[in-house]
């Protein structure tokens, strides 16, 4: 999932935070709350009150290192920008008009499609060709809207997508809902992003998420959405499960439910089953950062229990692994070399002295188990840990995503690896003292009730259904 943010300005009411330089600081600002999401590459798109683009060519690496010498460039009164794994935003210029466009998500026909362009004689030029085919596919028709509902009916797969234009911003999520766009407002200024971790920073309110199979329309600070039909049919909506349990950053919001207060919930199951089975560690710590609110969750369920009488002692809440800040993330990147790289050096040990201690570790996921294998198990065991107890708040991942371009079925750690003694043994691979000593993950019904969802609505096909 590619991070996205878009901004449209009523230059008379526009109301800021920055000493009248607002709109430049605001694209800027908005853009960098969404590097998480994305580290490989960056860019910016804007349109001014004369209806000019001004496109600065996709860079690699972080946004801010690479825009900040330029964002007094950024003005204009709609922009939007990017930051994921491919060089977006796209700028297309086409008998419709020229926009700007980037995506975030998975178009699992691309081969299928990419193969009737390329008959019909186009060129790609990206090897990520995905916001290629949705442009042309989009180019196809009467004007962005009605390219954007032929697009729809073309494309197999799950997407979130801003369409910037001389007339406004065109924001689409796709009907199945999978991955998530959120509006926010403040006097004479209105933002689409794919999440709201910023907004609060920047002055804006939470508005709505915009529903699944909706096109708004984002110009002079207002949103509206097209007039019927304006919805892109689909049988069932199902938003992303994973949205809420790591991807986002903790202060995301969607569907009105924090992602922090669902991931404090997941780990206070994980603790109710340990305290059910008289397991008390001496001390609790969580995989920064991804960890941080599942440690909590699991940490407080203790201090609860406490409280009520039902337990006698609880463990400490303890930082043992810190995360270096100017290391990357070990999740995004698509090269494994670099994911490995990352995973090696992202993660510092505490210098005290732990010899004897049993600890519970808990992190959102274990994905392929090489990280963990390979860099964490042995860097606990340097602490001098007697014990190592992992406790992983997600449903134990059985399947590639096909809404994004994630691990294949071969790689998932519990995929391959079936049985739970097994995955002990792998963990405790690179242990010269096998100080792994349990493992155990919340079930699909954890999700359900962490974040107050029905089933039906939320896409959990990776903890669900193994397929190739």
């Amino acid at each position: 999932m590619a991070g996205l943010f878009g901004l449209s300005v009523d230059s008379e009411k526009y109301e800021n935070n920055f000493d009248g330089a607002g709109f430049k600081e605001d694209l800027f600002w908005g853009i960098f709350y969404h590097q998480h999401l994305g580290e490989d590459f960056c860019g910016v798109a804007t349109v001014g009150k004369d209806k000019v683009f001004r496109n600065w060519l996709p860079r690699e690496g972080l946004f801010r290192p690479n825009f900040e010498k330029e964002k007094d460039f950024f003005e204009g009164t709609e922009g939007i920008g990017y930051c994921g794994s491919a060089p977006e935003p796209l700028f297309v210029d086409s008998r419709i008009g020229a926009f700007s466009i980037c995506f975030s998500g998975n178009i699992i026909n691309r081969q299928e499609l990419k193969k009737e362009f390329m008959d019909s004689g186009h060129v790609f030029w990206q090897k990520d060709e995905d916001v290629e085919i949705i442009s042309r596919l989009i180019a196809q028709g009467e004007n962005v809207a009605d390219g954007i509902k032929k697009m729809s009916r073309k494309i197999k797969g799950a997407y979130a997508l801003l369409v910037l234009t001389s007339h406004g911003i065109y924001a689409v999520r796709c009907s199945s809902g999978h991955w998530p766009l959120v509006i926010g407002q403040k006097k004479g200024a209105v933002v689409i992003a794919s999440e709201s971790g910023g907004f609060n920073n920047l002055g804006f309110k939470l508005v709505e998420d915009i529903p699944p199979g909706e096109i708004a329309i984002l110009k002079q600070g207002f949103f509206s959405y097209l007039t019927s039909p304006r919805k892109i049919p689909e049988k069932q909506t199902q938003i992303c499960s994973f949205i809420w349990v790591y991807t986002a950053f903790p202060n995301g919001v969607f569907n009105g439910i924090p992602a922090s207060l669902v991931r404090k919930r997941l780990g206070a199951l994980l603790a109710q089953r340990d305290i059910k089975n008289g397991f008390i560690a001496d001390r609790v710590a969580p995989v920064p950062y991804s960890g941080g609110s599942h440690a909590i969750g699991y940490h407080n369920e203790f201090c609860r229990q406490i409280i009520v009488g039902k337990i006698a002692r609880l463990p400490f809440y303890d930082e043992v692994l810190l995360k270096y800040p100017y290391a990357g993330r070990s999740y995004t990147p698509q090269d494994e070399k670099r994911r490995r790289t990352e995973a090696r050096i992202k993660l510092l040990t505490s210098a005290e002295d732990y010899r004897d201690q049993i600890l519970v570790v808990c992190d959102d996921s274990i994905v392929r188990g090489t990280q963990t294998s390979e860099n964490l198990v042995p860097k606990l065991e340097s602490m001098g840990f007697k014990e190592v107890h992992f406790r992983i708040s997600n449903p134990e991942l059985l399947s590639h995503c096909p809404a994004g371009r994630t691990t294949k079925r071969g790689e998932l750690f519990a995929a391959k690896i079936p049985l739970k003694q097994e995955r002990i043994r792998f963990l405790n691979s690179k242990s010269e003292r096998s100080i792994v000593k349990s493992l155990e993950y919340n079930v699909v019904d954890d999700l359900e009730k962490s974040i107050g969802l029905p089933l039906d609505q939320l896409c959990v096909d990776c903890d669900l259904n193994p397929k190739e």
